[in-house]
Protein backbone atom coordinates (compact mmCIF):
# COMPACT_ATOMS: atom_id res chain seq x y z
CA UNK A 1 0.00 0.00 0.00
CA UNK A 2 2.81 2.77 0.71
CA UNK A 3 4.61 1.86 -2.25
CA UNK A 4 0.88 2.51 -4.22
CA UNK A 5 0.57 6.04 -2.50
CA UNK A 6 4.54 6.50 -3.41
CA UNK A 7 3.66 6.35 -7.04
CA UNK A 8 1.08 8.19 -6.86
CA UNK A 9 2.69 10.82 -4.85
CA UNK A 10 5.50 10.64 -7.42
CA UNK A 11 3.22 10.70 -10.28
CA UNK A 12 1.14 13.94 -9.06
CA UNK A 13 4.53 16.13 -8.02
CA UNK A 14 5.40 15.09 -11.82
CA UNK A 15 2.34 15.98 -13.69
CA UNK A 16 2.60 19.40 -11.85
CA UNK A 17 6.19 20.61 -11.73
CA UNK A 18 6.44 19.67 -15.43
CA UNK A 19 4.96 21.98 -18.14
CA UNK A 20 2.73 20.64 -20.28
CA UNK A 21 4.46 18.74 -23.37
CA UNK A 22 3.90 20.31 -26.69
CA UNK A 23 1.18 19.12 -29.18
CA UNK A 24 3.78 17.05 -30.83
CA UNK A 25 3.42 13.68 -32.69
CA UNK A 26 5.45 11.39 -31.11
CA UNK A 27 5.99 7.71 -32.30
CA UNK A 28 4.37 4.97 -30.20
CA UNK A 29 8.30 4.19 -29.45
CA UNK A 30 8.70 7.53 -28.10
CA UNK A 31 5.48 7.28 -25.53
CA UNK A 32 6.57 3.96 -24.65
CA UNK A 33 10.19 5.15 -23.34
CA UNK A 34 8.72 8.17 -21.64
CA UNK A 35 5.50 6.19 -19.71
CA UNK A 36 5.97 2.82 -20.34
CA UNK A 37 8.97 1.45 -20.05
CA UNK A 38 10.10 2.57 -16.46
CA UNK A 39 7.84 -0.58 -15.50
CA UNK A 40 7.73 -2.65 -18.41
CA UNK A 41 11.22 -2.97 -19.74
CA UNK A 42 12.85 -0.95 -22.64
CA UNK A 43 11.97 -4.17 -24.80
CA UNK A 44 8.32 -4.27 -23.05
CA UNK A 45 8.93 -7.41 -21.54
CA UNK A 46 8.20 -6.82 -17.84
CA UNK A 47 11.77 -5.34 -16.55
CA UNK A 48 11.45 -2.08 -16.21
CA UNK A 49 13.93 -0.70 -13.26
CA UNK A 50 10.83 0.46 -11.56
CA UNK A 51 9.55 -3.55 -11.67
CA UNK A 52 12.01 -4.93 -9.45
CA UNK A 53 10.42 -2.95 -6.62
CA UNK A 54 6.38 -3.89 -7.54
CA UNK A 55 4.62 -5.87 -5.47
CA UNK A 56 2.99 -7.38 -8.53
CA UNK A 57 4.46 -9.09 -11.34
CA UNK A 58 5.03 -6.63 -14.29
CA UNK A 59 3.38 -8.00 -17.35
CA UNK A 60 5.33 -8.96 -20.30
CA UNK A 61 3.41 -6.26 -23.07
CA UNK A 62 5.40 -8.13 -26.36
CA UNK A 63 3.16 -11.55 -25.42
CA UNK A 64 -0.34 -10.45 -25.50
CA UNK A 65 -1.01 -11.43 -29.02
CA UNK A 66 0.46 -14.64 -27.39
CA UNK A 67 -2.26 -14.84 -24.64
CA UNK A 68 -4.74 -14.10 -26.95
CA UNK A 69 -4.84 -16.75 -29.64
CA UNK A 70 -2.22 -14.97 -31.78
CA UNK A 71 -4.45 -12.05 -32.01
CA UNK A 72 -3.66 -8.98 -30.63
CA UNK A 73 -6.77 -7.30 -28.38
CA UNK A 74 -6.03 -3.86 -29.39
CA UNK A 75 -9.62 -3.06 -28.19
CA UNK A 76 -9.10 -4.00 -24.36
CA UNK A 77 -5.25 -2.88 -24.42
CA UNK A 78 -6.52 0.77 -25.49
CA UNK A 79 -9.28 0.32 -22.69
CA UNK A 80 -6.40 -0.43 -20.37
CA UNK A 81 -4.15 2.36 -20.99
CA UNK A 82 -6.82 5.01 -20.94
CA UNK A 83 -8.33 3.81 -18.00
CA UNK A 84 -11.74 2.22 -18.77
CA UNK A 85 -10.84 -1.07 -18.06
CA UNK A 86 -9.32 -3.00 -15.05
CA UNK A 87 -7.89 -5.90 -14.64
CA UNK A 88 -9.97 -7.21 -11.61
CA UNK A 89 -8.87 -10.16 -11.42
CA UNK A 90 -5.62 -8.91 -10.97
CA UNK A 91 -6.54 -6.50 -7.84
CA UNK A 92 -6.11 -2.78 -7.61
CA UNK A 93 -4.74 -1.11 -10.55
CA UNK A 94 -0.99 -0.31 -10.49
CA UNK A 95 -0.63 1.44 -13.76
CA UNK A 96 -1.43 4.98 -13.78
CA UNK A 97 -4.70 5.86 -16.01
CA UNK A 98 -2.98 7.13 -19.17
CA UNK A 99 -5.72 8.05 -20.23
CA UNK A 100 -5.88 11.41 -17.72
CA UNK A 101 -2.43 12.06 -17.70
CA UNK A 102 -2.62 12.78 -21.59
CA UNK A 103 -5.34 14.60 -21.33
CA UNK A 104 -3.33 16.92 -18.28
CA UNK A 105 -0.43 16.86 -20.52
CA UNK A 106 -2.57 18.23 -23.40
CA UNK A 107 -4.38 20.86 -21.13
CA UNK A 108 -7.32 18.60 -21.48
CA UNK A 109 -7.36 18.01 -24.87
CA UNK A 110 -9.41 14.78 -25.72
CA UNK A 111 -8.24 14.60 -29.06
CA UNK A 112 -4.60 14.53 -29.06
CA UNK A 113 -4.89 11.96 -25.62
CA UNK A 114 -6.89 9.32 -27.81
CA UNK A 115 -4.36 10.10 -30.63
CA UNK A 116 -1.81 9.45 -28.11
CA UNK A 117 -3.26 6.31 -26.63
CA UNK A 118 -3.82 4.63 -30.33
CA UNK A 119 -0.34 5.26 -31.42
CA UNK A 120 0.67 3.72 -28.40
CA UNK A 121 -1.32 0.69 -28.98
CA UNK A 122 -0.49 0.55 -32.40
CA UNK A 123 3.44 0.69 -31.43
CA UNK A 124 2.49 -2.39 -28.97
CA UNK A 125 1.10 -4.47 -31.61
CA UNK A 126 4.09 -4.02 -33.62
CA UNK A 127 6.10 -5.65 -30.97
CA UNK A 128 4.32 -8.79 -30.60
CA UNK A 129 5.78 -11.86 -30.71
CA UNK A 130 5.45 -13.68 -34.01
CA UNK A 131 3.93 -10.32 -35.48
CA UNK A 132 0.86 -11.32 -34.08
CA UNK A 133 -1.70 -9.03 -35.47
Amino acid sequence: MKFICLCGLVLVLVACAAPPEPSVDLSGEDLYARNCAACHGPAAEGDGPVASVMTLSVPNLRGLAERNNGVFPSNTVREYIDGRRTANAHGDRYMPVWGTEFRLMENGNGRNAEARINTLTEFLASIQYGGGR
